[in-house]
Protein backbone atom coordinates (compact mmCIF):
# COMPACT_ATOMS: atom_id res chain seq x y z
CA UNK A 1 0.00 0.00 0.00
CA UNK A 2 1.02 3.22 -0.84
CA UNK A 3 0.47 6.02 1.60
CA UNK A 4 -0.02 9.38 -0.56
CA UNK A 5 -2.72 12.19 -0.49
CA UNK A 6 -5.89 10.78 -1.38
CA UNK A 7 -4.93 7.14 0.10
CA UNK A 8 -4.89 9.12 3.21
CA UNK A 9 -7.81 11.00 2.51
CA UNK A 10 -10.02 7.96 1.72
CA UNK A 11 -9.03 6.96 5.38
CA UNK A 12 -9.48 10.26 6.77
CA UNK A 13 -13.17 9.83 5.26
CA UNK A 14 -13.12 6.05 6.69
CA UNK A 15 -12.18 7.43 10.69
CA UNK A 16 -14.76 9.69 10.31
CA UNK A 17 -17.34 6.41 10.16
CA UNK A 18 -17.31 6.22 14.20
CA UNK A 19 -17.22 9.63 15.18
CA UNK A 20 -20.09 10.97 13.43
CA UNK A 21 -22.16 7.83 15.29
CA UNK A 22 -20.50 8.58 18.51
CA UNK A 23 -21.46 12.13 18.41
CA UNK A 24 -24.63 12.00 16.57
CA UNK A 25 -26.09 9.44 19.67
CA UNK A 26 -24.45 10.73 22.39
CA UNK A 27 -26.98 13.11 24.38
CA UNK A 28 -24.85 16.31 24.39
CA UNK A 29 -27.49 19.10 25.69
CA UNK A 30 -28.77 21.67 22.61
CA UNK A 31 -28.02 19.52 19.51
CA UNK A 32 -24.52 20.55 19.92
CA UNK A 33 -22.99 16.59 19.17
CA UNK A 34 -25.20 16.19 16.00
CA UNK A 35 -24.53 19.93 14.70
CA UNK A 36 -20.96 18.67 15.72
CA UNK A 37 -21.64 15.20 13.62
CA UNK A 38 -23.19 17.34 10.64
CA UNK A 39 -19.70 19.14 10.71
CA UNK A 40 -17.45 16.11 10.30
CA UNK A 41 -19.81 14.62 7.75
CA UNK A 42 -19.53 17.47 6.12
CA UNK A 43 -15.67 17.25 5.83
CA UNK A 44 -16.20 13.56 5.08
CA UNK A 45 -18.15 14.49 2.24
CA UNK A 46 -15.64 17.18 0.98
CA UNK A 47 -12.63 14.13 1.09
CA UNK A 48 -14.82 12.74 -1.12
CA UNK A 49 -14.30 14.98 -3.74
CA UNK A 50 -11.08 16.06 -3.29
CA UNK A 51 -9.20 12.50 -3.29
CA UNK A 52 -10.74 11.30 -6.31
CA UNK A 53 -9.59 15.05 -7.94
CA UNK A 54 -6.32 14.99 -7.39
CA UNK A 55 -5.43 11.09 -7.69
CA UNK A 56 -6.69 11.66 -11.12
CA UNK A 57 -5.04 15.43 -11.22
CA UNK A 58 -1.10 14.19 -10.49
CA UNK A 59 -1.61 10.22 -11.05
CA UNK A 60 -1.78 8.99 -7.13
CA UNK A 61 -4.88 6.60 -8.24
CA UNK A 62 -3.57 3.12 -7.09
CA UNK A 63 -5.92 -0.05 -6.67
CA UNK A 64 -5.43 0.07 -2.80
CA UNK A 65 -7.22 3.66 -3.26
CA UNK A 66 -9.69 2.02 -5.53
CA UNK A 67 -10.66 -0.74 -2.97
CA UNK A 68 -10.67 1.53 -0.11
CA UNK A 69 -12.95 4.63 -1.86
CA UNK A 70 -15.58 2.45 -2.28
CA UNK A 71 -15.53 0.79 1.53
CA UNK A 72 -15.44 4.66 2.62
CA UNK A 73 -18.06 5.97 0.95
CA UNK A 74 -20.72 3.36 1.61
CA UNK A 75 -19.41 3.25 5.17
CA UNK A 76 -19.86 6.72 6.04
CA UNK A 77 -23.08 7.79 3.77
CA UNK A 78 -24.91 4.98 4.87
CA UNK A 79 -24.24 4.94 8.52
CA UNK A 80 -25.09 9.00 8.09
CA UNK A 81 -28.90 7.45 6.44
CA UNK A 82 -29.45 5.54 9.23
CA UNK A 83 -29.05 7.28 11.95
CA UNK A 84 -31.41 10.38 10.24
CA UNK A 85 -34.26 7.77 9.10
CA UNK A 86 -34.40 6.51 12.39
CA UNK A 87 -33.45 9.65 14.43
CA UNK A 88 -37.78 10.23 13.77
CA UNK A 89 -37.71 11.73 10.82
CA UNK A 90 -39.67 8.97 9.20
CA UNK A 91 -43.37 8.81 9.75
CA UNK A 92 -43.38 5.10 9.38
CA UNK A 93 -40.46 2.64 10.17
CA UNK A 94 -41.10 0.09 7.49
CA UNK A 95 -40.44 3.67 5.60
CA UNK A 96 -37.24 3.96 6.79
CA UNK A 97 -36.01 0.26 6.38
CA UNK A 98 -37.08 -0.25 2.58
CA UNK A 99 -35.27 3.12 1.88
CA UNK A 100 -32.01 2.13 3.17
CA UNK A 101 -32.66 -1.88 2.24
CA UNK A 102 -32.59 -0.17 -1.53
CA UNK A 103 -29.46 1.80 -1.31
CA UNK A 104 -27.48 -1.97 0.58
CA UNK A 105 -28.94 -3.93 -2.31
CA UNK A 106 -28.02 -1.31 -4.78
CA UNK A 107 -24.44 -1.21 -3.38
CA UNK A 108 -24.37 -4.89 -3.45
CA UNK A 109 -25.16 -5.46 -6.66
CA UNK A 110 -23.39 -2.98 -8.04
CA UNK A 111 -20.30 -4.43 -6.63
CA UNK A 112 -20.65 -8.13 -7.20
CA UNK A 113 -21.13 -6.94 -11.02
CA UNK A 114 -17.69 -5.10 -10.59
CA UNK A 115 -16.19 -7.81 -9.32
CA UNK A 116 -17.63 -10.27 -12.36
CA UNK A 117 -16.35 -8.01 -15.25
CA UNK A 118 -13.42 -7.16 -13.53
CA UNK A 119 -12.19 -11.04 -13.60
CA UNK A 120 -12.62 -10.74 -17.28
CA UNK A 121 -10.17 -7.44 -17.70
CA UNK A 122 -13.60 -5.81 -18.18
CA UNK A 123 -14.00 -2.01 -17.32
CA UNK A 124 -17.61 -0.30 -16.73
CA UNK A 125 -17.74 3.14 -16.73
CA UNK A 126 -18.97 5.14 -13.96
CA UNK A 127 -22.74 5.79 -14.21
CA UNK A 128 -23.71 9.50 -14.12
CA UNK A 129 -26.84 8.27 -12.50
CA UNK A 130 -24.70 6.68 -9.41
CA UNK A 131 -22.86 10.45 -9.40
CA UNK A 132 -26.33 12.27 -8.92
CA UNK A 133 -27.28 9.35 -7.07
CA UNK A 134 -24.65 10.10 -4.33
CA UNK A 135 -25.13 14.07 -4.31
CA UNK A 136 -28.94 13.73 -2.90
CA UNK A 137 -27.83 11.76 -0.46
CA UNK A 138 -25.30 13.56 0.90
CA UNK A 139 -27.23 16.48 1.26
CA UNK A 140 -30.53 15.04 2.52
CA UNK A 141 -28.61 13.34 5.13
CA UNK A 142 -26.98 16.53 5.82
CA UNK A 143 -30.42 18.59 6.06
CA UNK A 144 -31.72 15.81 7.90
CA UNK A 145 -29.51 15.90 10.60
CA UNK A 146 -29.47 20.24 10.91
CA UNK A 147 -33.45 19.08 11.73
CA UNK A 148 -32.23 16.76 14.27
CA UNK A 149 -30.34 19.36 15.67
CA UNK A 150 -32.32 21.92 15.80
CA UNK A 151 -34.67 19.92 16.95
CA UNK A 152 -32.64 19.49 19.97
CA UNK A 153 -31.95 22.76 20.14
CA UNK A 154 -35.45 24.01 20.32
CA UNK A 155 -36.31 21.35 23.32
CA UNK A 156 -37.80 18.83 20.74
CA UNK A 157 -40.58 21.35 19.52
CA UNK A 158 -41.52 19.82 16.41
CA UNK A 159 -43.77 22.81 15.49
CA UNK A 160 -41.09 25.38 16.06
CA UNK A 161 -40.64 28.08 13.57
CA UNK A 162 -37.05 29.55 12.11
CA UNK A 163 -37.63 32.90 11.08
CA UNK A 164 -41.06 32.25 9.40
CA UNK A 165 -40.55 28.92 8.41
CA UNK A 166 -42.12 25.68 10.22
CA UNK A 167 -39.41 23.59 11.48
CA UNK A 168 -40.98 20.48 10.02
CA UNK A 169 -40.12 21.79 6.40
CA UNK A 170 -36.65 21.42 7.05
CA UNK A 171 -37.53 17.94 7.39
CA UNK A 172 -39.66 17.36 4.44
CA UNK A 173 -36.91 18.99 2.29
CA UNK A 174 -34.36 16.32 3.45
CA UNK A 175 -36.76 13.52 2.97
CA UNK A 176 -37.73 14.24 -0.14
CA UNK A 177 -34.60 14.66 -1.43
CA UNK A 178 -33.54 11.45 0.14
CA UNK A 179 -36.48 10.05 -1.78
CA UNK A 180 -35.20 11.31 -5.08
CA UNK A 181 -31.94 9.88 -4.12
CA UNK A 182 -33.15 6.11 -3.36
CA UNK A 183 -35.28 6.75 -6.74
CA UNK A 184 -32.01 7.17 -8.34
CA UNK A 185 -30.41 3.87 -6.38
CA UNK A 186 -32.84 2.12 -8.72
CA UNK A 187 -32.42 3.63 -12.21
CA UNK A 188 -28.67 3.48 -11.16
CA UNK A 189 -28.60 -0.53 -10.80
CA UNK A 190 -31.01 -1.27 -13.86
CA UNK A 191 -28.71 1.24 -15.51
CA UNK A 192 -25.06 -0.21 -14.98
CA UNK A 193 -26.36 -3.98 -14.90
CA UNK A 194 -27.64 -3.32 -18.79
CA UNK A 195 -24.41 -2.11 -19.41
CA UNK A 196 -22.29 -4.88 -17.77
CA UNK A 197 -24.57 -7.21 -19.70
CA UNK A 198 -24.03 -5.86 -22.82
CA UNK A 199 -20.19 -5.87 -22.00
CA UNK A 200 -20.34 -9.55 -20.66
CA UNK A 201 -22.11 -10.61 -24.07
CA UNK A 202 -19.74 -9.03 -26.10
CA UNK A 203 -16.54 -9.96 -24.03
CA UNK A 204 -18.08 -13.83 -24.30
CA UNK A 205 -18.47 -13.46 -28.38
CA UNK A 206 -15.33 -11.92 -28.91
CA UNK A 207 -13.59 -14.79 -27.31
CA UNK A 208 -15.51 -17.46 -29.23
Amino acid sequence: MKWNVPNILTMIRLACTPIVVVLFLVNIPSGIGVFVALGVYALACLTDFLDGYIARKYNMITDFGKFMDQIADKAITTTAIILVLFAGNVTYVWLAVIMVLVIVLRDTIISGIRMVAANKNIVIAADIFGKIKSLFLDISAMILMLYVGLRSCLSGAENAYIGKMPLEYVRSFGMGLMLVGVALCVISCVNYSVKAVKALKNNNEVEK
